[in-house]
């Protein structure tokens, strides 16, 4: 494969005119020196040399995982998060992604001042999308405790902190 790469770098010839306006042909009409593909023989035989260690079982378990998080980002997409304001006049809801859907303001709420209406409708959108992340986060972290990765998660956020 490497020398099939290399013969075709080796063979490929720039086009007749510059792709570019302005920039000279030169610019184009160099060949790729072979020691630049060399690096990638390096990275390929690291590569297989990996696959090696990997047994079918863990790739079945990656291919299982990786559907399960798919089925989650799904779930989030279409699960609804509500929060109200303190005083309930204000809903706001996002999806599970924390991706927000609606703001409904009761008409009694306008009867506040500019300044509390603000700080209402704020702080209803900060918890909103608090919970939300917290929903999404504990499904992420039952996901990862069933496959056996709940350490990776916590450690995870702790490096976060």
């Amino acid at each position: 494969m490497l020398v099939t790469l290399a013969a075709c770098a080796l063979a490929w010839s720039p086009p007749s005119a510059s792709p570019r306006p302005g920039v000279s042909r030169s610019a184009f009409s160099q060949r790729v020196p072979v020691t630049m593909i060399g690096g990638l023989g390096d990275s390929l035989k690291k590569a297989q040399d990996l696959m090696k260690n990997i047994s079918p079982e863990k790739i079945k378990k990656a291919q299982e995982m990786s559907m399960k998080m798919q089925d989650l980002q799904k779930e989030l997409a279409a699960t609804e998060i509500e929060c109200k304001s303190a005083d309930g006049r204000i809903t706001v809801v996002y999806t599970g992604q924390s991706v927000p859907l609606s703001v409904s303001i009761d008409p009694a709420a306008m009867a506040q001042s500019a300044p509390e209406l603000s700080e209402a409708l704020t702080n209803a959108l900060k918890q909103a999308f608090i919970n939300s992340r917290k929903h999404a986060d504990g499904r992420m972290m039952a996901l990862y405790e069933e496959a056996g990765l709940g350490d990776l998660l916590r450690m995870q956020a702790e490096m976060q902190k």
